[in-house]
């Protein structure tokens, strides 16, 4: 798994960004990705684990756990 940080989650539109620890690069990230148990959210500064998958729009974050 990769890890990362949340560089911007908005709970409204239950979308935002992490930013990879290796290649600084930030991926979209939806909240169903999120694995966490009970409300699914994400706050800015979270250290997360993940995994890349393909979507409609180029790669984004899925498996994602707080680490």
């Amino acid at each position: 798994m990769r890890l990362g940080t949340v560089k911007q989650f908005d709970e409204g539109s239950s979308y935002g960004f992490i930013e990879d620890d290796q290649n600084h690069k930030s991926y979209f990230v939806f909240y169903k990705a999120i694995k966490e148990e009970g409300y699914k959210t994400l706050r800015v500064g979270d250290r997360v684990k993940y995994q890349l998958a393909q979507g409609k729009n180029g790669l984004q974050c899925v498996n994602v756990y707080l680490a």
